[in-house]
């Protein structure tokens, strides 16, 4: 920390900071258009600026901009010196000469950066009289407006889209006064971090266009801390309600993982919510729907439970919540519990687990991947799967160069431009060993291409070389030796390395082989990292529970006589074919489904229990690196219409294990009570009830508001039924109070903040103070726990891997099923969601260019096959990379089960249209 003196008082700062953040971090308010932390400093829009005093003998002092100001000991700098708030004001009333008057229809009103900065300019009349300068919007995609005349040259969407995501379908053209930011053409944007230009941008040229239809004020909505569940890397999030329906998502700061930006997926794809919704639980009878009250149907289960004199069995599910899990474990018990992950990926997840435990290998957060120097991704698409993950693969391999850049030159780290000129072209080495064609591709030093055999091969003989095997590789494995031996000399000699590999292929040789390459690097005395992705945002918690497999369930069901079976937020028709579950379900009495969607697993029930997804309960779920965290419901979906019985899955499970028929009483049964139930019976859940403070917590005798003190319109909300205003529920699972009703005072006394605000800044850009001043006892608790930090039990040695196979004969009329991942249309929860609101077809089968040839295949052409005794008719996408006989498939969309990772595809015809 340094000593330096801002309008003559002592502050004490980091000096790694530029002046800018530095004041920010202290809570002085400079204005600021074109900084940004994540990018840097550039100096462009001038309105940073400060006055710099030589000595204390200086009268005059200098002009500067903050953000180009490096921190030096007893600097000292005036910030409201009548000169600065001239030259402050002169600058934003430049800027607004073109901007237009409307703030009223602007989307971005409320929570526009612009906004504060006038007013904290005090620049509000407009002397320009003449006429303003008028462009074209583009078509960006379904989820960003495009309105250029609110553009006031920033630069900071360029900065953002094409320098640190590297996307490459969006620039800047013209000059002088006539600047244009956007695409050559109208068309969706391409890159997968696209949703960020929203946040990114100070004024409300791009806006969100997904929520459109439920679009309220920024200070009209109720918000809650949350997690994304569509991943498992688990971002934070603030969530945004009004009337129940899912309003705006923000990014919440956690400085493990998301910090700044998030996902076209985690922006959008939790809109899934406000879709595809059941609200009351039904019985199917005779091919009647019959829906029940709350008391009706738990008295209807507790006798079916009751008088079975037969085992009832219970399956999982690693998108629910840890309690909801451990609710169903503890009412079936372990015998007769399965977590509901195919076998195959189950053993993966498994193993994964285990190398948390015990493997003794740093297992980086998402932040720290910006460290390493050399990275290698094996088998796996991260910015399909792990978006995040590979946008801090991106800043590794193009930033991660600078910061040696920064210690040699003696240069900050933020003064982006002149790291970049001394950088050139220079950058970290990236590897990637994969099916066919990634994203990060163009960033990578060398990308194999081949089936899963070869990939594994490939990263065997890797292995080899880094254990000095090198001759071995070269006599047995000459067509691939350059690119090995490339790859083991680049990571043996590397500073830190890193190792990413997932469950893509649900082959647990990729862990495997992972977890040997990083175990070498290691004995060699690196500082080596290993990430491994599995595909849910719980799949680590639900490993944690003893269960047994699905295919054990089954041959239960087969062979015994099964009264209940009863299902948690599990789509089994995803996972296998249709045919096979239709003969497992012919077995059970009672088939009871808990899911807050309406899938082919509930129509396919005798019993369906509505559940709250994410957005409507609380619950804890357990990312990639064992991090605990906790989120949170944004409002109570019985207050809105109290003729519907939706709740917790937990709550259910609870409901339905002791015979609760009272509705108020089963929601007295809390999550503390349940978190403290989940400790008692499995250990790994201790440090549940520590990953956020509990119901009971206040500040001041108050709860946390989850609404601002400008909430307006509740008492309207509800006049077309009701002249007189609904009290507001209570919340009896968390720290925050339904409604603006409680403490306000967030800002530097608590970490689960549940809206961005700060005084006098009501954009989202408070955030980059709000980050820069968490410095409190709760801090630890808003970047979750990691549950393994401290656990060591055993250390693992290196795994065997059977050696393969390479003369296995094949068909030649066969292809081999290797699958492939979509960011939007992939995951579970949101994949029709985005199929209806894109609107394009993003299902197709991949094919190589020679493979086509031979079958006078076409790009573009319908191509039908069949798996097993099932016909499917996919367009077809020619790739150069795919190997021969191989077909890519979407592996969990488009009616492909799950189980069809290892199949083949028979009879490729081309169907005339």
């Amino acid at each position: 920390m340094v000593k330096i003196y801002i309008d003559k008082k002592i502050f004490f700062v980091k000096s790694s900071y530029n002046l800018l953040q530095a004041c920010l971090s202290v809570g002085i308010n400079i204005p600021f258009f074109c900084w940004h932390p994540a990018l840097g400093s550039v100096g462009s829009c001038r309105q940073c600026a400060v006055k710099l005093y030589r000595n204390d003998d200086d009268q005059i002092g200098t002009i500067v901009m903050a953000c180009m100001l490096e921190i030096k000991k007893d600097m000292r700098v005036s910030t409201t010196h009548s000169d600065v708030t001239s030259f402050q004001k002169n600058i934003i009333e430049l800027m607004m000469l073109n901007h237009p008057h409307d703030c009223p229809i602007c989307s971005e009103g409320g929570s526009c950066h612009l906004q504060d900065m006038t007013v904290l300019n005090k620049h509000h009349i407009r002397r320009y009289k003449f006429q303003k300068r008028v462009y074209n919007n583009q078509y960006l995609g379904p989820f960003i407006s495009h309105s250029m005349n609110r553009c006031i040259t920033c630069y900071r969407c360029t900065r953002y889209y094409n320098d640190y995501s590297g996307g490459q379908d969006f620039g800047v053209y013209g000059s002088s006064n006539k600047i244009y930011f956007g695409r050559f053409e109208n068309g969706i944007l391409e890159s997968e971090y696209s949703g960020n230009l929203i946040d990114v941008c100070p004024t409300g040229v791009f806006t969100d266009k997904s929520n459109i239809n439920n679009f309220y004020r920024k200070w009209d909505l109720q918000y809650s801390p949350s997690i994304c569940h569509n991943c498992s890397i688990g971002c934070n999030i603030s969530l945004g309600e009004r009337l129940g329906k899912l309003c705006r998502v923000d990014n919440r700061y956690n400085k493990h993982l998301n910090r700044y930006f998030l996902c076209d997926l985690g922006k959008f794809g939790c809109n899934y919510v406000n879709f595809n919704v059941i609200s009351k639980p039904f019985k199917f009878k005779n091919n009647i729907v019959k829906f029940l009250n709350y008391s009706t149907v738990i008295n209807l289960i507790s006798n079916i439970l009751q008088n079975s004199s037969n085992r009832i069995l219970g399956i999982g599910s690693s998108r629910a919540s840890v309690e909801s899990n451990m609710a169903l474990f503890n009412l079936v018990g372990e015998k007769n519990f399965s977590n509901g992950v195919l076998p195959e990926l189950n053993q993966c997840i498994n193993l994964i687990t285990d190398i948390l435990q015990n493997g003794d290998i740093h297992i980086p957060s998402i932040s720290e991947i910006e460290e390493y120097d050399v990275i290698l991704i094996i088998g796996e698409d991260i910015t399909q799967t792990a978006a995040l993950a590979a946008l801090s693969v991106r800043q590794a391999i193009q930033r991660g160069f600078y910061s040696s850049i920064s210690e040699k030159h003696n240069i900050p780290i933020w003064h982006i431009n002149a790291i970049k000129n001394i950088a050139q072209n220079k950058k970290n080495l990236l590897f990637v060993i994969n099916g066919s064609e990634t994203k990060l591709d163009d960033i990578s030093k060398i990308s194999y291409y081949g089936s899963i055999e070869q990939q594994l091969q490939f990263s065997i003989s890797i292995l080899d070389c880094i254990n000095n095997n090198i001759q071995y590789v070269k006599d047995n494995h000459k067509n691939i030796f350059d690119q090995v031996n490339t790859i083991a000399e680049a990571l043996c000699h590397s500073k830190k390395p890193l190792i990413i590999s997932g469950t893509s292929y649900k082959n647990i040789d990729f862990i495997k082989i992972s977890f040997n390459i990083a175990k070498s690097l290691q004995k060699k005395g690196l500082p080596v990292g290993l990430a491994l992705f599995p595909p849910s945002a719980n799949s680590i918690g639900v490993s944690l529970i003893p269960n047994i497999s699905l295919n054990v369930m089954f041959d239960i069901i087969y062979s015994e006589k099964i009264d209940v079976l009863i299902i948690l937020e599990n789509d089994l028709y995803r996972l296998y074919e249709s045919n096979f579950i239709d003969n497992i379900l012919k077995n059970i009495n009672t088939i009871i489904v808990i899911d807050h969607q309406n899938n082919k697993m509930v129509r396919n029930s005798h019993i369906f229990l509505p559940c709250t997804n994410f957005f409507e309960s609380s619950g804890n779920i357990i990312n990639y690196e064992a991090r605990l965290q906790r989120f949170f419901r944004t409002h109570n979906p019985n207050f809105y219409n109290k003729k519907i019985y939706k709740l917790d899955s937990w709550r259910w499970i609870h409901a339905i294990q002791y015979s609760i028929n009272s509705f108020d009483l089963i929601q007295s049964f809390t999550l503390d009570k349940m978190m403290k139930l989940c400790a008692s019976r499995n250990s790994f859940f201790k440090k549940l009830k520590d990953s956020a403070p509990s119901a009971d917590f206040k500040i001041y005798g108050q709860k946390i508001a989850r609404s601002s003190l400008r909430f307006s319109g509740r008492s309207s909300m509800f006049a077309d039924k009701n002249i007189h205003e609904p009290i507001s529920p209570k919340d009896p699972d968390s720290m925050f109070s339904f409604s603006m009703e409680g403490n306000q005072q967030t800002e530097n006394g608590f970490s689960h903040i549940p809206f961005s605000w700060s005084p006098n800044w009501n954009s989202h850009q408070s955030l980059y103070k709000s980050s820069n001043r968490l410095n409190n006892k709760f801090t630890s608790l808003y970047e979750g726990i990691l549950l393994f930090k401290d656990y060591k039990k055993k250390f693992l040695s290196n795994f065997f891997i059977k050696k393969i196979d390479k003369n296995i004969t094949k068909n030649l009329l066969d292809f081999q099923i290797i699958p492939y991942y979509k960011l939007l249309g992939s995951e579970e929860m949101s994949q029709n969601y985005f199929m209806k609101i894109m609107k394009i077809n993003f299902i197709y089968a991949q094919l190589n260019y020679s493979d086509a040839s031979k079958l006078k295949i076409n790009d573009g052409d319908i191509l039908q096959f069949q798996i097993n005794n099932l016909f499917f008719r996919f367009p077809v996408c020619l790739s150069e990379h795919i190997s021969l006989f191989h077909i890519g498939l979407p592996i969990g969309c488009g009616k492909l089960p799950s189980i069809f990772f290892n199949k083949v595809a028979m009879n490729l015809t081309k169907l005339n249209k």
